[in-house]
C-alpha cells in the first residue's frame, strides 16, 4: 500500500465503515456477532496459533455465527448472532480493507500484532487498542512513526476495556454480561483523537470522550482502584492449605466487603 501521498481531506466511509477485529478471545467472541448484528461488515485477523483455523471451523458448523448470550440486562435477557466476511491468519487477506480495526489484546501482543499488519494497512486506517494502557502508544510509535507523522495513521487507545464476558464454546458461543456506558480514548497524532472518539462512539453506540494525551490514558484510575479491593476482599483471608469451593468470578460476586474498602461510599464500612 503506497502511504506517501498526503489527504488531509479523507473522511471515513459512512454510515458503515469495514472493521477488522484481531484475535479470538472473550472480547472478540462479542465483537464479531455485535458488528454484524448491527450491519457492519466484519473480517477477522487470528494471526496466534491455530485460532483462525478454530474459529473458521466452528462458524461453518454454526450458520447464524457465534451465538450471544446477552444478560446484560438481567431482567430482560436475549440471544442474538452474528458471523464475520471472512477470518484468516494471514494479515494480507483482511488488514488492507479494513477502515477500522479493534485490538483487544494484552499488552504484550502489541509490538508483534503492529508488526504483522504494517504492511498492509490501507490509507487512513484506525487502529483502536484495549487497553490503551500497556504503552500501546509507544510501541505504536516505534513501529508505526513513518507513517503516522505521514497523517496515514491513527492508532487510539481506550479506557475502561468495554466488555464483561466469556467464551462459553469456542467459535459458537459467548457470554456477554456487560459493555461500559462510556470512555475516555486518547490517539497519536493526537490531533485525531476527537474524529477517533467519534467514530467508536458511534461503533459501541456510547460515549467515547477524547483526551489530549496518552499520559490521561496511563495515569488513569480505573484498574488500580478496582482490582486490588476486589482481590483482597476475595483472598483477604486465604491461609496455607485453604481449597476454595468454587473459582470466584471478578464482577458477579462483587459484594459489599469490596464496595466499602475501596473507599467510594458504596455498601456498608
Amino acid at each position: 500500500v503506497d502511504m506517501s501521498e498526503e489527504d488531509k481531506s479523507y473522511s471515513y466511509p459512512t454510515p458503515f465503515p469495514v472493521l477488522c477485529v484481531v484475535g479470538a478471545g472473550n472480547a472478540s467472541h462479542v465483537f464479531i456477532p455485535l458488528f454484524a448484528s448491527q450491519g457492519y461488515t466484519v473480517d477477522v485477523y487470528a494471526g496466534y496459533g491455530d485460532e483462525a483455523e478454530r474459529l473458521l471451523k466452528a462458524t461453518e458448523t454454526q450458520p447464524t455465527g457465534i451465538h450471544v448470550c446477552d444478560r446484560r440486562n438481567p431482567g430482560k435477557k436475549r440471544e442474538f448472532s452474528g458471523k464475520p466476511r471472512m477470518i484468516s491468519k494471514n494479515p494480507q487477506d483482511v488488514i488492507p480493507k479494513a477502515d477500522a480495526i479493534i485490538m483487544a489484546l494484552p499488552s504484550f501482543a502489541f509490538r508483534s500484532v503492529f508488526e504483522e499488519i504494517k504492511p498492509h494497512l490501507k490509507p487512513h486506517t484506525i487502529i483502536y487498542g484495549m487497553p490503551g494502557q500497556g504503552g500501546l502508544d509507544l510501541v505504536a510509535r516505534e513501529v508505526f512513526g513513518k507513517i503516522i507523522a505521514r497523517g496515514k495513521l491513527t492508532v487510539a487507545g481506550i479506557i475502561p476495556m468495554p466488555l464483561n464476558c466469556r467464551i462459553l464454546e469456542f467459535g459458537k458461543k459467548v457470554d456477554f454480561a456487560s459493555l461500559k456506558d462510556s470512555y475516555e480514548l486518547a490517539a497519536i497524532p493526537s490531533d485525531q483523537a476527537a474524529p477517533a472518539a467519534k467514530l467508536l462512539s458511534r461503533i459501541l453506540r456510547r460515549n467515547v470522550q477524547p483526551l489530549s494525551h496518552f499520559a490521561a490514558i496511563a495515569l488513569h484510575a480505573s484498574n488500580p482502584n478496582i482490582h486490588p479491593a476486589r482481590l483482597y476482599g476475595l483472598f483477604s483471608d486465604h491461609r496455607e492449605g485453604k481449597v476454595y469451593k468454587e473459582n470466584p468470578l471478578f464482577y458477579e460476586t462483587f459484594d459489599e466487603k469490596v464496595q466499602a474498602e475501596r473507599g467510594l461510599g458504596w455498601g456498608k464500612k
